[in-house]
């Protein structure tokens, strides 16, 4: 009761009972961490399967782009490192079985021969000795084995785009279904889209549209390749930074680029690697020399990396003696001589009004990169005994005696001269081949003439450095070579024997591919087995690749062939200057 007058009394506060802490929340936490690893694994698989996929390079045919199971050496005398193919003689579950080194064959029953292969620098033609004193695994017996590249592949790209000419693809192989029953994953480049016919001719990729009717030659179109894939195709046929000191050789080294007037032109400088040239009143040249090097056969389709493969039939005599150790046999000679080029070289004027010249024949064209030190000019000769017409030309400014970078190439029917990396002259369309003489030359298995390749300097004092010579990629439409009673063997597909009976005829959503080691690789070019899934409405003949088998574009190689910690262990660490987009 409250009484009046008075505050009124307040109760003491009820104490509240203690309160127990919640438990720990141990089983959700844990269960947290699962679900967070299963989404992390979903997604990885979702992106591996959908998006970006790992594969590794087995075998050579697309050499030196990409490397399958491959050697690698380290020239003595001009220091040019380079790889050659390793053709393993047993498989693992459908896998090429790549061991840490060259393993002996048995060339009879129980017995074996140690593997030892004819190994020459593509550079200088030096023959590697069968062993070396320091036993630095840098000879010819029993040489180191290296795994091939780990590439990523775009998965499904082609499912919002199409197809680009000159990809390098992933696709379900269409060849041996009864084996792989379309399983088997291949990588190569592609040359055909739909609704094209494709020929090879003279190591290029020829298309003409496929309108239903049998086409004529005239229809063909030879196909340009762009930089990106143009630069990866190079192959090299000598640079002069790698310049041989003439040591361990059997017989003496010949530089090739061989002058016309030996008091002008200086070729000792810098060790050889740079070439100086004084003479104020004249002119005087240098040629380059493929007998120089026979052994390597400069400016054919010889392809250094295949050196160790030797493609003749089980009876051709030469390779039937010779088992594991195959060190005294020929190299397999080249049948295409290959006049696609590039000329690259730094140029640096220190006196004088002068021209340097530089010139590239193809077959009866000539062109000629003339720089003075106020233009650059292109000419073109057309035949010999004609006189050089002037192509295009271009104001240049050439009186800096900074050293200046320069690029000259015929390739693919385009001639370009760059300076500094900036293209400044190329012909135009009026320089196309000529398919006629090209089919008849075939026919007649004609071996088309080797290039001249010139440098010409007058009234001047200049030096050239960083000369190089590179060959284009050679497409061959023949499977073996002639030689000894051995017969050419033209390719199934894209050939113009009875032309046009063997081109490739592609329909809608059908490609055509090619490896870039053209001589080794099993492409379209020779499938023989047709596509037919009734109950997925698929029916492809032989040498085509439908677009439903399409995979993905392969576009960087992540793990380039391991570093060996010790010679016996495998390659566990990724040559990180390697890594690479692919073109």
């Amino acid at each position: 009761m409250i009484q009046p007058g008075l505050p009124p009394t307040i109760p003491p506060p009820t104490a509240k009972p203690a309160q127990t802490p919640p438990a720990p929340q141990q089983s959700t936490n844990v269960k947290d961490t699962i679900e967070s690893i299963l989404v992390a694994f979903i997604l990885a698989f979702i992106f591996r399967a959908f998006v970006v996929e790992a594969f590794v390079i087995p075998t050579g045919s697309m050499a030196p782009t990409l490397l399958g199971a491959h050697m690698r050496f380290f020239c003595p005398d001009c220091g040019y490192r380079f790889t050659t193919n390793y053709s393993s003689q047993r498989s693992q579950d459908d896998d090429v079985y790549v061991p840490n080194q060259a393993e002996p064959v048995e060339v009879r029953k129980d017995v074996y021969e140690t593997r030892v292969f004819p190994i020459h620098c593509p550079n200088c033609g030096f023959k590697f000795p069968k062993e070396t004193s320091k036993g630095d695994d840098n000879d010819a017996t029993s040489p180191p084995v290296h795994h091939g590249d780990r590439i990523l592949v775009m998965k499904y790209l082609y499912l919002f785009q199409d197809p680009n000419r000159w990809d390098v693809v992933v696709f379900k192989s269409p060849e041996a279904p009864a084996k792989y029953d379309y399983t088997q994953n291949y990588i190569k480049r592609l040359v055909g889209k739909p609704n094209e016919i494709i020929m090879i001719l003279d190591g290029n990729i020829y298309v003409a549209p496929n309108t239903g009717q049998a086409p004529a030659p005239a229809d063909f179109r030879v196909q340009t390749k762009p930089p990106e894939a143009q630069d990866a195709l190079w192959r090299i046929v000598y640079d002069n930074d790698f310049h041989p000191r003439g040591q361990f050789r059997a017989r003496e080294w010949k530089q090739p680029w061989t002058p016309s007037d030996a008091s002008s032109w200086d070729q000792s400088a810098n060790g050889g690697r740079t070439f100086r040239f004084t003479n104020a009143n004249g002119a005087a040249t240098l040629r380059f020399d493929p007998n120089a090097t026979p052994d390597v056969f400069p400016l054919s389709d010889f392809v250094g990396y295949d050196q160790t493969h030797f493609g003749y039939p089980p009876d051709y005599a030469p390779i039937r003696r010779l088992q594991g150790d195959i060190y005294d046999a020929e190299l397999f000679p080249p049948k295409n001589n290959v006049s696609e080029v590039k000329l690259a070289l730094n140029y640096r004027r220190t006196s004088g009004d002068g021209s340097l010249r530089l010139r590239l024949s193809k077959l009866d064209q000539t062109f000629i990169a003339e720089i003075t030190p106020d233009k650059v000019r292109l000419l073109r000769v057309e035949g010999p005994g004609t006189d050089a017409k002037l192509v295009s030309e271009t104001e240049f400014d050439g009186r800096s005696d900074r050293a200046r970078r320069i690029d000259f190439q015929n390739v693919d029917y385009r001639v370009s001269l760059s300076i500094d990396g900036k293209e400044l002259l190329a012909t135009d369309a009026t320089y196309a081949p000529d398919v006629d003489m090209l089919l008849n030359a075939f026919n007649r298995r004609q071996r088309l003439p080797k290039p001249t390749i010139e440098i010409t300097a007058e009234k001047q004092t200049c030096e050239l450095s960083h000369v190089g010579l590179w060959r284009d990629v050679y497409y061959t439409n023949l499977s073996s070579e002639s030689r000894d009673g051995v017969a050419d063997v033209p390719m199934v597909w894209a050939n113009p024997v009875r032309f046009p009976n063997h081109l490739m005829v592609l329909g809608p959503d059908e490609y055509f591919v090619c490896g870039d080691n053209s001589l080794i690789s099993g492409d379209a070019r020779i499938w023989k087995s047709p596509i037919n899934l009734p109950y997925e409405e698929l029916d492809v003949q032989a040498g085509r690749v439908p677009g439903r088998f399409m995979l993905g574009k392969a576009f960087f190689v992540y793990w380039p062939a391991g570093y060996r910690p010790l010679p016996n262990l495998p390659g566990l660490a990724p040559n990180f200057g390697q890594m690479r987009f692919i073109h």
